[in-house]
């Protein structure tokens, strides 16, 4: 490499000192090879002939010679050999130097670089994506949750609307619902002469008015601490004194009773004011769930029957109360005696009027 320009000697001192690869020609000016050097090997440059037109032999020179402005440089040239070099034109009088500098590693590197980029961007789609679907996933899960929510305070209010609150509670924990209870008071209250004038008014008109005697029965149930257990056509079973024992419970029977009485009047079927026939009775009753799929909260004893038999004797707009319901009224209850009466299933019965 003697005779090269003190530039070009820097350049492959540098280089080789570096630990890198270099090869050099020499371009005369008929822009054929003069000469060649350095590690030609190494850039699949060793086949050169001297003396013949660069060009037709290196194909990526077609152009490059004569150039208009030396020192000139071309960045990351692939070469026949497979390697990738930077080329470095340099002027020496009329030749022209030609310095290949390695940039295989820089390629590789830069390819690297570009693939991780590559994977980066298709790691953050995915990402993007994962993000959608995952919110897509939390909000149907959001939305589940909350129909959820809904159908358990429908299916809550539900089951309340058929059973007392504290025996919602151990039937949902899976325990068996049978209880004694030693002193209550049972209430029935049907509507007079319901069946013959719900022929004359229609389907609509009679659920209507069974609508408003129910609905009575339930907002005072809640006004005066009684339980609905049940409808039965259009009569109604109320009772006080469970599922917590209370001892007022044949006063607060009496007080719904009347209460219940009063409401019904103001309201009209089939032409006529709404009344009732109701029979209340006091004692021992047995209480339980039953059933699995269509379950139902209901009484059972003797005092459940007479409570019925005396509903049944009553006249219209009547409360007619047994003898053990008086008993436990006291004195702030005004009652009527009223004669023996026989019940069926039961014999002779004393019974009271509860009047207004």
């Amino acid at each position: 490499m003697h005779g090269l320009p003190k530039e070009v000697s820097s350049w492959i001192f540098n280089f080789f000192y570096n630990g890198n690869s270099v090869a050099y020609l020499k371009i005369d000016t008929q822009l054929c090879v003069a000469a060649k050097g350095g590690n030609v090997e190494h850039y699949g440059l060793s086949s050169l002939r001297i003396g013949e037109p660069v060009a037709e032999q290196l194909e990526f020179m077609e152009g490059l010679l004569p150039c208009p402005e030396l020192p000139f440089h071309i960045a990351m040239v692939e070469l026949p050999g497979g390697r990738v070099a930077d080329l470095h034109f340099f002027a020496d009088n009329a030749c022209v130097w030609l310095l290949f500098l390695d940039a295989t590693a820089e390629r590789d590197n830069r390819q690297r670089l570009q693939q991780k980029a590559y994977e980066m961007t298709l790691l953050q789609e995915r990402e993007r994506q994962l993000n959608e679907k995952l919110q897509a996933t939390n909000e149907a899960l959001r939305k589940s949750q909350e129909g959820l929510a809904r159908e358990y305070h429908r299916a809550e209010t539900l089951l309340l609307n058929i059973l007392p609150a504290s025996i919602a509670e151990r039937l949902k924990a899976h325990k068996k619902i049978a209880d004694n209870h030693a002193e209550v008071s049972v209430l029935f209250a049907d509507i007079v002469g319901f069946t013959e004038r719900a022929r004359s008014v229609g389907a609509v008109t009679t659920l209507a008015i069974l609508n408003y005697f129910f609905k009575a029965a339930d907002r005072l149930s809640e006004r005066y601490g009684c339980e609905k257990i049940k409808t039965i056509g259009d009569c109604v079973m109320v009772v006080a004194g469970l599922p917590t024992a209370r001892p007022d419970h044949a006063k607060a029977l009496a007080r719904y009773a009347l209460e219940l009485r009063k409401a019904v009047k103001r309201e009209r079927f089939s032409g006529e004011p709404l009344r009732l026939r109701i029979g209340i009775h006091s004692g021992p009753i047995v209480a339980g769930v039953i059933g699995k799929r269509r379950f139902a909260y209901d009484l059972w004893g003797e005092t459940v029957n007479l409570a019925s038999r005396i509903q049944t004797s009553a006249e219209p707009d009547e409360i007619r109360i047994s003898d053990a319901t008086r008993q436990m009224l006291g004195p702030n209850f005004s009652c009527d005696p009223l004669e023996e009466t026989e019940l069926r299933g039961t014999g002779r019965v004393r019974m009271w009027r509860l009047p207004a």
